[in-house]
């Protein structure tokens, strides 16, 4: 009797084992699935968050001003947080993140030279499209940040963008082919030395373009006036988003087309 009592409180004793190893492995199993969920659930607030911040410009007459500002955003975020970033500190090479590719284009039935001033040839969007993606070794450099932005900076610098904005506002009374008199060609000075505030001229000759003589740091004047207009009227013009694509893998934002719709504001 007492070794059958003993047997039955060591298979007790086993059972209550089992059934407390059951619970933990249980209690596990939930654990790891809640944190599966919560994981999955964060992750997926996060590319809620991060798609949130392109899913605005997908819709139609996106000012080219708001889309100036998107391209400069892609830009940095395929240099930071894409995988193809190529600084020390950047996330992107942990993160593995698809980089980010925009376009934009000027169909042929609203051609590019509605952007150009005085009916002259562009200057600054030379080109039917542009489009900003990846940066590596092998890929070739982005034509906007050279052909676009990188000019508009260099202007920026050296006539202060202010003094840029109210010349291109002020064209008609500064740029013209010819003058009648001297008097003529003063007044124009003074229109053109009251709207910059950083570069002056003495004469009307070093505007006077006809046969490209006036030059300031290399460029002439006019010229590089003309850039800056073209400048003002992409960010008047509205675009419409065509397209957007989604990594397959992750559901972020991958690429984004747009295309010039004809309109200004």
């Amino acid at each position: 009797m007492e070794n059958a009592s003993k047997a039955l409180i060591m298979a007790g004793s086993v059972l209550i084992a089992l059934m407390i190893l059951g619970a933990l492995v249980l209690a596990f199993g939930n654990l790891t699935s809640y944190q599966e969920t919560d994981t999955h659930t964060t992750r997926s607030a996060q590319i809620a968050e991060y798609n949130s911040q392109f899913e605005t410009y997908n819709r139609d007459n996106v000012r080219g001003s708001d889309l100036y500002s998107l391209l400069n955003r892609v830009i940095d975020y395929n240099r930071r947080q894409s995988s193809s970033g190529t600084g020390v500190t950047d996330t992107g090479q942990d993160l593995q993140y698809a980089s980010m590719e925009i376009s934009f284009s000027f169909p042929s039935t609203n051609p590019i030279t509605d952007l150009a001033a005085d009916g002259r040839n562009n200057l600054l969007i030379t080109k039917s499209s542009y489009t900003i993606s990846e940066k590596t070794a092998t890929a070739t450099t982005n034509t906007f940040e050279v052909d676009v932005k990188g000019k508009i900076t260099n202007l920026e610098n050296a006539y202060g963008q202010d003094s840029l904005t109210n010349l291109t506002t002020n064209l008609t009374k500064i740029f013209v082919d010819s003058v009648s008199n001297a008097e003529e060609g003063t007044i124009i000075v003074k229109n053109f030395n009251a709207a910059s505030k950083r570069v002056k001229i003495q004469s009307f000759s070093d505007i006077d373009t006809k046969s490209d003589k006036g030059q300031l740091k290399g460029s002439t004047i006019r010229n590089d006036v003309y850039t800056y207009y073209e400048y003002v009227q992409f960010k008047r013009a509205y675009f419409d988003c065509k397209d957007i694509e989604y990594d397959s893998n992750t559901g972020r934002i991958t690429k984004m087309t747009f295309e010039f719709n004809g309109k200004f504001n």
